[in-house]
């Protein structure tokens, strides 16, 4: 019981944007002995998340990926998207692309972060020049995720800006007025998009 009340006064530490709380609660449970793997990993997640908030992400990797560590709930499939979009914010694309779809298939069980993840990796994937692919993936989503309308709602206005820089490219390589910057259709489809069907 003192661990679990200690873990709701550490949610409602983070609700309520009271750092100094959430950082005493989360040492309380990283600091005892009997506290096992699930609560440790819930006081790191919100030290992650907290260090998240505050684009501190170097704390904020080491926080989320002990909860990858330690746990296997909700709470592990948000911190695994969340890993992958540190990556993505850091421009460090195909490790980003790496973890979404580690993430994709570890999180199947929980669709909404699956669909984050997907959100994410389209966008990995357009910076990287794969518009074909990129829309391949927003795509798949849309045919087989409607579960959070936010969610489906933000793929659709994503496609609709990828389809149209690759009709801006297409007309661009036409004219002969720019080079082709790996925009041309992809003769061998990439198979990443069949992470779609964890959702």
């Amino acid at each position: 019981m003192l661990f679990e009340a200690q873990l709701g006064a550490l949610r409602s530490a983070y609700r309520t944007k009271n750092s100094a709380s959430v950082y005493s609660y989360a040492a309380k449970v990283n600091n005892n002995p009997r506290a096992n793997n699930a609560q440790i990993a819930t006081a790191n997640f919100y030290l992650g998340k907290l260090a998240f908030d505050n684009q501190d992400f170097n704390n904020a990797l080491s926080g989320f990926q002990k909860v990858v560590q330690l746990s296997d709930n909700e709470q592990t499939a948000e911190a695994r998207y969340l890993i992958a979009y540190i990556y993505y914010q850091r421009r460090d694309l195909n490790k980003a692309q790496e973890l979404c779809l580690k993430a994709n298939q570890e999180s199947s069980a929980y669709p909404y972060w699956v669909a984050n993840s997907v959100l994410l990796l389209a966008d990995v994937m357009a910076e990287k020049g794969d518009l074909y692919n990129a829309r391949a993936v927003l795509e798949a989503l849309l045919e087989n995720y409607n579960e959070d309308q936010e969610l489906v709602t933000k793929a659709k206005t994503r496609l609709g800006q990828i389809n149209r820089q690759i009709e801006q490219s297409s007309i661009l390589n036409k004219s002969g007025g720019s080079e082709n910057r790996g925009l041309s259709p992809c003769s061998n489809p990439n198979p990443l998009i069949t992470i779609i069907h964890y959702i």
